[in-house]
């Protein structure tokens, strides 16, 4: 810029020490809630440009497609959000039931079962609804979940309804499951760390009730056959539980201190106030005559009485703290017959 004053030339150049930028301004329709976003440390360089222009936007609550209107000047152009970036379920596409970022939550109820009692149950439940527009007599979609066992799968379903829309889905393992472990896990696994039953589920629509555990579901799943329900999107993973042998005859896991002693203990979930046995014995190729056991116990948690299973073989002496946390027992062989160990 050059300027002349009195006949005097001033060849100063002057330059803004702002950057340029892309005049336009942004509007989004068809969203209830919605906020333009800048990043706290955002390059001042970033949009100093007249060719272009970025910024970042979330949209919170919606019910319709979200459009986004862009005007610059006496230009104008808009063009609807697509539907891969929202962040929500494409179980129902556009439907004003559900708001676009609407998630169906799951809950596994008790994550370790035994055989004697093979019942899972899952709390299914809608976060990100539109609550303000509930009517009791709208129909909310209806889940199924699966669980499977290698080969092996059983299913249920339940409609969310109420308020709150949620459900339990409840089903229970067939017995036959427990027989005998599957293919690919061995008896001992089996019974001492349990067997993992994978669950997943999908979300449906239905004019009537729910579909109950359907045998025609699962042979069509397995055959390929068609299905107007095949088409719906993958499913999703809930978690997994664990089956345990029956409570009753649950087997005991063992812990190998040393080449002498093996310490064996339940592998069933301890609780407050639950009172757990720990069996201290010699392992089979042992000849050792005694040996000395340190107990320290965690917070918490007291050593309550310490018993010899015959003291006619074993004699033992213990030392207990007062809090009894720790311990000190030692036992000492009175039978020198091997076999008595």
């Amino acid at each position: 810029v050059v300027e002349s004053r009195g006949g005097i030339m001033d060849s100063i150049q002057r330059f803004s020490n702002l950057p340029t930028y892309l005049p336009a301004s942004y509007h989004i329709c068809n969203a209830d809630v919605f906020f333009f976003l800048k990043e706290a440390n955002q390059d001042i360089m970033r949009n100093s440009s007249l060719q272009s222009r970025v910024d970042s936007f979330f949209i919170y609550k919606a019910k319709l497609p979200p459009v986004l209107n862009v005007t610059y000047g006496p230009f104008s152009v808009e063009q609807a959000v697509p539907l891969d970036l929202m962040l929500t379920s494409a179980s129902f596409g556009f439907t004003n039931k559900f708001t676009f970022n609407w998630k169906l939550k799951s809950h596994i109820i008790d994550s370790s079962i035994y055989s004697n009692k093979p019942k899972i149950q899952t709390l299914f439940y809608i976060a990100g609804k539109d609550w303000d527009d509930y009517n009791s007599a709208e129909s909310l979609p209806c889940v199924k979940m699966f669980a499977f066992l290698e080969s092996r799968e059983v299913v249920a379903s339940c409609r969310l309804t109420g308020h709150l829309g949620l459900c339990v889905a409840e089903l229970e393992l067939s017995p036959s499951w427990f027989s005998s472990p599957p293919p690919l896990v061995s008896e001992e696994t089996a019974s001492l760390e349990g067997i993992t039953v994978e669950l997943f589920y999908k979300i449906y629509t239905a004019d009537g009730e729910c579909s109950p555990e359907d045998a025609k579901w699962e042979n069509n799943i397995h055959a390929g056959q068609d299905n107007e329900q095949k088409a719906l999107p993958a499913m999703e993973r809930i978690g997994s539980i664990i089956v345990y042998p029956n409570q009753d005859k649950l087997k005991q896991s063992s812990l190998r201190l040393d080449e002498n002693v093996v310490i064996r203990l339940p592998l069933n979930p301890v609780r407050e106030g639950d009172v757990v046995t720990f069996h201290v014995s010699l392992a089979d190729d042992s000849l050792a005559d005694q040996f000395v056991l340190r107990i320290r116990t965690a917070p918490g948690v007291k050593i309550m009485d310490i018993r010899v299973s015959d003291a006619d073989q074993w004699g033992v002496q213990e030392e207990t703290d007062s809090a009894r946390s720790t311990a000190t027992i030692t036992c000492m062989h009175n039978d020198p017959n091997p076999e008595s160990r």
